[in-house]
């Protein structure tokens, strides 16, 4: 491991900061930076006589390139080198600046000093202790931290127990309330029918959210305690180094651990804390006074419907109206007043949808595309004769509108009225200056698409365009989605992804890995299984799939992309 890291800070230093890749043909500008030769060449193929440094902004000449023949053989050189090779030998700690034997720690600064450092006016004021003796205090310090880490292990694993049982305890509220509605409406079946449909169906989809939550729920306490694990192992790993590794970026380390901090989701939200409350308050009444107001029931009904479509969005509606429709006991006897115009069979939207009346205010002003993104993928190998016409139609119906969210757009990347088709400016106008807004991506060219999303299936197309064939990151994005400093692109960090440049097309599995991929299509479609976790990646010309992620998410995702070249243009569709 200690060979893998080594080498892998080796070729950090060799990475060229346009295309992110290790140097290929090193040159050097007059500014100082140092590119891959066709990559500073790509970048100023279009510009005229004036030319920038993409990192520095500042202005240089054509005739300044200049191949960096020691940085090339270094390249050459590192790339050879066995990992075994790499590990730098075990030597004692020897004064930079004196070239004595370091003895003593200074505590201030951090730094190994040796017997001169210690007298000099640098550190003469400082608290300085042998190395050996500052090892072991922050042994005993590495050691606090550890039990403090077990103690909020402890804390944070009774925590989790008590929200699963305050959610296991709201499911049976629910299942109680279900009994209690099914018992009340067998007295008057023909006449509270649609009553009872709906008050069921209320409560399904309650159920249907909780479990919902208690999936996030224990995805998230379960990546924290994850995370809190691998601080421990990582400082208890710390404690059988040797004084030297031990103390190394040791301050940093422990800020880390004290730093760490159980962020607790909401078990049972205060929403469906008041829908619950809300079935349990109409059910009680509707009880009372189902005797004297029989011939009531109807009007109190729609009243009683809009209140419970009040305050949700059309997501939620949504899903209330498909887990009555994917409810085998509701499918018997369910027939609501209205049904959204929405033909799950054979079309994704129909030519003139005509919602009914009770439920019209509800979807008037949804537009065609909006239900496209809840539309389950139907199994259609038997019509279409075999696996491969299965994966076409599951990439077509799955299609929806994605548009390119300006506000979140690096300052270098232009965007098309239509929000369809993005560019990188062939001269960098932002230099290096941050933006102020905080919701650009900044320093990397980065824009996401909309809508985000967190249920059903999604797909949508992207075209690479650009010299050379273009650049780019094409894939999806987590919520929330970081947009300053170091950008790490990995599953892990909530990026699933492919590179495509260079006639080469690559999948991001792992941080700083890269799984070459037999194809490099130039439009490329992401189709997105929320429920399934999946993220598919497929060639949008032939429908051929090219790869595919499994996948938790635990929120909302988003289209993503990156721009790597000057020229590079991505163009989405539908």
């Amino acid at each position: 491991m200690a060979n893998q890291q080594f080498a892998s800070k080796l070729q950090e230093e060799v990475i060229c900061p346009i295309c992110m890749d290790i140097l290929q043909g090193p040159a050097t500008i007059d500014c100082g930076h140092t590119f891959c030769r066709r990559c500073i060449t790509q970048s100023w193929e279009a510009a005229d006589s004036i030319l920038k440094c993409p990192l520095c902004n500042k202005t240089v000449r054509r005739d300044t390139i200049a191949p960096n023949w020691l940085l090339a053989n270094l390249v050459g050189k590192i790339q050879a080198m066995d990992p075994s090779e790499m590990q730098p030998e075990t030597k004692e700690l020897r004064c930079l600046r004196h070239g004595e034997k370091c003895h003593f720690f200074c505590e201030f600064d951090g730094k190994f000093l040796c017997v001169v450092c210690r007298e000099s006016k640098d550190h003469k004021s400082h608290n300085a202790t042998l190395i050996e003796e500052a090892a072991q205090s922050y042994q005993g310090r590495i050691q606090s931290q550890v039990e403090a880490l077990q103690q909020k292990e402890r804390a944070i694993v009774q925590m989790k127990s008590q929200g699963e049982q305050r959610i296991d305890v709201f499911m049976a509220h629910v299942e109680s309330e279900r009994q209690k509605i099914i018992t009340a409406f067998r007295q008057l079946r023909q006449v509270l029918q649609e009553e009872k449909n709906f008050l069921l169906s209320r409560i399904n989809w309650l159920d249907q959210e909780i479990t919902k939550s208690k999936k996030f729920y224990v995805i998230s306490t379960k990546s924290q305690l994850n995370s809190l694990g691998k601080l421990k192992d990582s400082l208890k790993a710390r404690q059988c180094l040797p004084p030297g590794q031990l103390l190394q970026d040791i301050k940093a380390v422990l800020c880390r651990s004290e730093g760490f901090c159980f962020l607790n989701p909401t078990p049972v939200s205060m929403h469906l804390e008041k829908k619950l409350s809300e079935a349990k308050s109409r059910h009680d009444s509707f009880t009372e006074s189902l005797k004297i107001f029989k011939d009531s029931l109807q009007p109190e009904s729609k009243k009683d419907k809009s209140k419970f479509f009040k305050g949700m969005t059309e997501e939620q509606i949504k899903s209330w109206y498909l887990s009555n429709k994917n409810n085998p006991k509701m499918n018997k006897t369910l027939e609501p007043e209205s049904t959204p115009p929405v033909d799950r069979t054979t079309k994704p939207v129909p030519p003139n949808p005509k919602p009914s009346t009770s439920f019209a205010p509800l979807f008037r002003s949804r537009s065609r595309a909006s239900f496209v993104s809840y539309l389950p993928i139907q199994d259609s190998s038997e019509n279409l004769g075999g696996p491969g016409a299965t994966v076409i139609e599951e990439h077509k119906m799955a299609l929806v509108p994605v548009t390119l969210d300006a506000a979140s757009a690096h300052p270098d990347l232009i965007i098309s009225q239509d929000l369809k088709t993005v560019t990188l400016d062939q001269v960098f106008q932002s230099g290096w200056a941050e933006p102020t807004d905080p919701e650009r991506f900044h320093p990397f060219r980065c824009v996401l698409g909309l809508p985000g999303f967190s249920t059903g299936c999604q797909a949508w197309e992207a075209e690479l365009q650009g010299p050379g064939g273009g650049g780019c990151v094409v894939g999806v994005a987590s919520e929330p989605v970081p947009r300053r400093g170091t950008l790490v692109l990995a599953p892990l960090t909530g990026f699933w992804a492919l590179r495509i440049a260079s006639s080469k097309c690559q999948a991001l599995t792992e941080v700083g890995t890269r799984e070459d991929l037999s194809v490099c299509p130039r439009k490329v479609g992401v189709r997105v299984n929320h429920e399934c976790g999946e993220v598919v990646f497929y060639d949008a010309t032939t429908s051929n799939n090219i790869y595919t992620f499994q996948a938790s998410f635990a929120g909302q995702v988003f289209p993503f992309f990156r721009l790597l070249f000057p020229g590079t243009q991505i163009t989405l569709s539908p």
